[in-house]
């Protein structure tokens, strides 16, 4: 299947004017298409550090981290997240002036796809994600947490990306919008294709996912797979 992501002894630190803090140590693992990856740890032990360096958002102060081959040193990371990375939170992260059809449409928009075009295929990942057409016009605060999320799924496949980050995408979300989340992720690695990394405190996520990675005091593990 193949490697899209590969991580080579990454070390990260944390550089303030009077201390430095090292969150990640010699952290060696990799990513396919395809699969479901899920991060556990306590919080601290550098889960959410990493996840920011997969998404671009900064790189390694040690290491490699490589992209579909190339290092992301030598990448443009905005071009990496808005074509290739997408990242979903626990906080939703929705436009709240934008309907929900917009909110999808959005990086289609960025990408100066064509708006007849954009609209059709941000209907077809809200009917992906198993949302009705009657809320579509809808504002996000009009809709529920569990609505909301599957919105910014819909917003995240949109980017035409296949690397879908996750940060506790449940952690707002009662057992039923968590339920209908994590089959969603299983989804759109098992069948989209994509590979899907969640940072997560949850169990249900965890026993989900195909492999299962534990972070302890920034160094990483593997628990299952």
């Amino acid at each position: 299947m193949g490697k899209i992501i590969e991580a080579e002894n990454v070390g990260y630190v944390y550089q303030s004017k009077y201390q430095k803090t090292k969150a990640l140590t010699e952290v060696s693992c990799s990513f396919e298409r395809g699969k479901v990856y899920a991060i556990t740890g306590k919080s601290g032990s550098g889960k959410s550090t990493f996840l920011s360096l997969l998404a671009g958002l900064d790189v390694p102060t040690e290491g490699n981290l490589y992209i579909d081959g190339k290092e992301i040193r030598e990448m443009d990371r905005d071009a990496y997240r808005m074509n290739s990375a997408s990242v979903i939170y626990q906080a939703f992260h929705l436009f709240p002036l934008l309907t929900v059809l917009e909110n999808v449409m959005f990086p289609m928009e960025l990408q100066h796809v064509p708006k007849r075009e954009r609209k059709e295929r941000a209907q077809e990942f809200l009917a992906k994600v198993g949302l009705p057409d009657t809320l579509y016009g809808k504002m996000p605060n009009m809709i529920s947490g569990g609505e909301q999320q599957r919105v910014a799924i819909a917003r995240a496949m949109a980017s035409g990306g296949q690397i879908l980050l996750a940060d506790e995408p449940t952690g707002n979300l009662d057992s039923q919008n968590e339920a209908v989340i994590v089959e969603l992720l299983v989804k759109m690695a098992h069948e989209e294709n994509y590979a899907v990394i969640v940072v997560t405190h949850n169990a249900k996520v965890a026993e989900a996912a195909d492999v299962v990675y534990g972070m302890l005091d920034g160094r990483l593990e593997v628990v299952r797979g």
